[in-house]
């Protein structure tokens, strides 16, 4: 018997084939038990990939609001207005289409494994942001889920939405860490106002480590008592029946795409029809980008409807 190759389970073969390749199982294991996991910097990329993202984060931080941002001293708003911010912290927006660099990113097979895992090959990027944090005072944790509840509160037992931070700086309780609640993904709902504020833990990781999670897990950060940056790039990803929060679909270059494999088309949707104008869908989107099993598909559908036309 040989796993990974079922025939009732093609679709998802690759997937863990490339979980083993990369000696992922653990992480998986871990994302089921508990809801999240923290993959070690020496499995997710190398120390030059992870100095040239850093140093293209705060290179936007710089244009974006007007002040040289250092990694031992404390932030400014500056002229940036994007909202949220809070005391002490800022989001940088739309990263993918800001450098080279997070196209690499978003394509990195670690990274890319585990979502697919998490949301069985239905992946799309949804927003790709950074937070930028320094010291400042939280009265609460934040708890809260990433999956989009039912209007009674209600979540899908499946990963609707998964997320990871790839840790631009270490992650300590004092530093700001991100706070879990483990194995609150199980109960498939919203937390409670002031809810599982003392079942929180704090994911401590050095830098160059990525903190994956399921869409449901309850999760916060923890006050950042130090002066210095808490610095990350968070890819946040959705099945592909739910809306993403950035705009890419219609705003990819073909020079974007043309460079990156079939992957990183269907990451950010080039290959969904939906959204269309009075001239009505664009299905020569997905027979370019869809993926193989989609491809498939459509290949059995043209071949049945040419043998009906024959008879």
């Amino acid at each position: 018997m040989r796993f990974g190759e079922f025939k009732s389970t093609e679709a998802f073969n690759g997937t863990f084939k490339r979980i083993r390749e990369l000696g992922l199982e653990k992480h998986v294991f871990e994302l089921d038990s508990y809801g999240f996991t923290v993959v070690p910097p020496e499995q997710v990329a190398d120390r030059a990939f992870f100095e040239r993202l850093r140093e293209t984060v705060l290179r936007i931080c710089r244009e974006r609001t007007g002040v040289e941002f250092r990694l031992d001293r404390n932030g400014e708003f500056g002229h940036y207005k994007a909202q949220p911010q809070t005391e002490g912290q800022f989001l940088l927006f739309y990263l993918l289409m800001a450098d080279r660099v997070f196209e690499e990113w978003v394509l990195n097979p670690t990274l890319y494994t585990l979502i697919d895992y998490l949301l069985r090959g239905q992946q799309q990027v949804s927003s790709l942001t950074s937070f930028v944090k320094w010291k400042g005072k939280r009265e609460t944790l934040g708890l809260h889920s990433d999956c989009p509840p039912d209007r009674d509160g209600r979540l899908p037992a499946c990963s609707d939405v998964a997320n990871a931070a790839y840790c631009l700086t270490d992650y300590t309780l004092d530093n700001g860490a991100i706070a879990m609640v483990p194995g609150s993904h199980t109960w498939c709902r919203q937390p409670r106002r002031g809810e599982g504020e003392k079942s929180a833990v704090p994911v401590e990781a050095e830098s160059g480590s990525l903190i994956v999670w399921h869409g449901n897990t309850w999760h916060g950060a923890f006050e950042k008592k130090t002066d210095g940056l808490r610095l990350n790039v968070t890819s946040y990803h959705c099945h592909r029946r739910l809306k993403n929060q950035e705009n890419y679909q219609w705003r990819v270059t073909r020079e974007m795409l043309d460079r990156n494999p079939p992957e990183f088309a269907r990451l950010v949707g080039a290959d969904d029809q939906m959204g269309w104008d009075e001239n009505g869908p664009d299905y020569s989107r997905m027979a370019k980008y869809g993926s193989p099993e989609v491809k498939k598909r459509m290949a059995g559908a043209r071949r049945a409807a040419e043998e009906a036309d024959a008879a």
